[in-house]
């Protein structure tokens, strides 16, 4: 079970109960998300006392992220996988993004430089539409293709903007995949499609679950989730 609170210094945290947590953790995603597990056995207060002895290093790992994942204006040549950015200096007072079939066209005042934060975030828009749209028609079909090379039945697919993870497979087998999927090298995509394909037959991560999951991996599915690890879901 999921919770999102608001910490007054943190901000949101994820907080998560589970029969499986033998102790009280707490990590620091590549995108700054703070996640608190207690285990059933332990009271909420226990966890939050946890929680609040570990903000200084909490604060530190997003220093550290912030470093290693820099954000860069986003700026042409830039393309998604089926989709050119095109920017347009204009005698315009408004911003407007536009998606084509071929391009992200974003049209700004001649008076803003590209890199504004307002012509930022309209290209960013842009950016995360096409994306939906390509991964709407792509990652179904991968999906499928995979289910049936290695035996999996697989049920309906939602595309979502999810920064916290890459996908999410339920208990009915539906899977939610983040739209951020395509800006990961073919060999990743794969990996985690599969890797929520095996939550199919083991709804956990024990060792069943990673035995099948590197067999499909061809031994690699270690190396392949360290290699997940320099990427974070967002642009």
């Amino acid at each position: 079970m999921k919770t999102t609170l608001t910490h007054p210094r943190l901000g949101e945290i994820t907080l998560s109960r589970t029969r499986r947590a033998r102790r009280i953790t707490l990590c620091v995603k590549p995108d700054g998300e703070v996640r608190l597990s207690i285990p059933y056995t332990a009271t909420r207060e226990a966890g939050f006392r946890f929680l609040e002895s570990k903000i200084e290093w909490v604060e530190g790992c997003r220093r550290k992220m912030a470093e290693r994942f820099p954000e860069r204006p986003l700026l042409p040549p830039y393309a998604t996988r089926r989709h050119t950015l095109q920017l347009e200096a204009a005698d315009t007072d408004r911003i407007r993004v536009r998606l084509t079939a071929e391009r992200i066209e974003v049209r700004h005042p001649a008076a803003l430089p590209p890199d504004d934060e307002a012509v930022q975030q309209a290209i960013r828009q842009g950016i995360r539409e096409a994306l939906r749209a390509e991964a709407k028609e792509l990652l179904p079909e991968r999906l499928a293709v995979l289910a049936a090379r290695h035996g999996f039945r697989a049920g309906k697919v939602t595309i979502r903007a999810t920064v916290s993870k890459w996908g999410s497979c339920s208990a009915r087998n539906d899977f939610s995949l983040s739209l951020y999927l395509l800006l990961l090298p073919d060999r990743l995509i794969d990996y985690v499609l599969l890797h929520e394909l095996c939550h199919t037959v083991h709804k956990n991560h024990g060792p069943r679950f990673h035995a099948l999951l590197d067999s499909l991996c061809g031994g690699e599915s270690a190396r392949l989730n360290r290699e997940l690890k320099n990427f974070r879901p967002q642009i």
